[in-house]
């Protein structure tokens, strides 16, 4: 009976073949947790689509040395899916959206702060190592791009032409005649998109308005009101499933 063996994966942003030596967060993982050992393959991922084969050449308490090969190399995944999102009240329930977005294939994420965000303070650092191990556990070859969080409107003034953009927002009493489509429904196949989610107290009247100025289409998903977290998986997971390869 053949067996499948998964190596272990490590990030290194700036790896090329030869020599290397792991950064000492990636280095800490390899000799102390793994307890790994002279000889042992490893693979390096630099999070832009290259997965390198390794060798460990040498130990120490606290740093490894590979002898790295020749990459292979995926191509980015298209369309391409960017997030809006109001990070949440607790960060632990932002963390697992992102780990939980990178796994399902989100592309870009960019945190937003909103006139209802009831958390405005940017862990961008701890954010990303989310994602970079995130990245790894699911064996992605491309990190998801997080951006520093924002206001709404520096957001929407740097958005790129042409990408399709959706808004996800409960009912607006103050706008009744809003109409807000299914979202499997309105998202287009074949093209990258922008979603928007809003905060826990979903987006202000006057932000609704300005998504609309901007050519975002109101959507729904359902009847049940969701988390932010929660919709934002369910944004990433509706776009994949509409542009699923068949």
């Amino acid at each position: 009976m053949a067996f499948f063996v998964v190596m272990r994966r490590f990030y290194a942003p700036d790896i090329q073949p030869g020599p290397h030596t792991l950064g000492p967060d990636e280095a800490r993982h390899l000799v102390q947790v793994l307890r790994s050992r002279l000889g042992d393959a490893v693979e390096l991922v630099d999070g832009r689509g290259a997965v390198f084969p390794a060798e460990v050449v040498s130990l120490g308490k606290r740093e490894a040395a590979l002898m790295v090969g020749m990459p292979k190399c995926y191509p980015e995944t298209n369309p391409q899916l960017t997030l809006l999102v109001a990070p949440t009240k607790h960060t632990d329930r932002f963390e697992w959206f992102l780990e939980k977005a990178c796994e399902c294939g989100v592309s870009r994420i960019q945190p937003i702060w909103t006139l209802r965000s009831e958390r405005k303070v940017e862990k961008y650092d701890r954010w990303h190592r989310t994602l970079v191990e995130a990245m790894k556990q699911s064996r992605r070859a491309w990190l998801p791009e997080l951006s520093p969080a924002v206001s709404l409107g520096e957001a929407l003034d740097g958005l790129q032409e042409g990408v399709w953009r959706g808004l996800a927002h409960c009912p607006v009493p103050e706008h009744p005649e809003w109409e807000r489509q299914s979202m499997v429904q309105a998202l287009p196949q074949g093209r990258d998109a922008v979603i928007a989610i809003g905060p826990e107290g979903d987006f202000a009247p006057e932000e609704i308005e300005r998504f609309g100025q901007s050519g975002f289409v109101p959507v729904t998903m359902g009847e049940h009101r969701l988390r932010t977290e929660t919709a934002a998986i369910y944004a990433v997971q509706a776009f994949h499933i509409i542009n699923a390869k068949t």
